[in-house]
């Protein structure tokens, strides 16, 4: 199914060259410009026309530039959904996830990299809002599980930790309650 993109008070298509309809009747409009008394070549076609209603639809470009600025912002939307891996670093980002506590107090954030000496998993956790937080690094090759000291000690900041094992087993640890 083709998306239909409105900009500039027109809908565009983005198969092929962006192709403009009228926002009411849906019907592909024609471009068309008063300059009549300039010769074809010089003529700017900046304005739309729909046949159905004889709506007119300014551009703010000549029809040319306007279907290349359409493409180009269709690109950029198109872009902007895709995720952005900085191979100039040392670590790459292959997968992130985030969650927050029901009452939105507290967030946890992982981050799976992949680096030199292979995958590492971080996990940022804390209050939003406040600038302490834990950071946990987990490296599986290197069997490594550390935590950044100069910031909050984890067991700070979690209560229970659920772990299930390579054999299917699960075990919680949780912290008990203060009276």
């Amino acid at each position: 199914m083709a998306l239909l993109y409105k900009i500039d008070g027109v809908l565009w298509s983005e198969r092929g060259v962006p192709t403009a309809y009228c926002p009411v009747h849906r019907l592909e409009m024609d471009a068309y410009t008063y300059e009549a008394d300039k010769p074809i070549g010089v003529r700017k076609y900046n304005h739309l026309r729909c046949e159905e209603c004889a709506e007119d639809y300014p551009l703010p470009r000549d029809m040319t530039d306007q279907q290349k600025y359409v493409r180009r912002k269709l690109e950029a939307r198109n872009l902007l959904e895709l995720k952005v891996m900085n191979i100039d670093d040392e670590a790459v980002p292959i997968a992130n996830a985030k969650a927050s506590s029901k009452n939105n107090k507290f967030f946890v954030t992982a981050i799976l990299t992949e680096s030199k000496v292979g995958q590492r998993l971080i996990v940022y956790a804390g209050e939003k809002g406040k600038k302490e937080k834990t950071q946990i690094f987990v490296e599986p090759k290197i069997k490594r599980l550390a935590f950044d000291q100069k910031d909050v000690h984890p067991s700070d900041v979690f209560v229970s930790v659920d772990a299930i094992f390579a054999d299917g087993t699960k075990s919680t640890i949780a912290k008990k309650p203060k009276k």
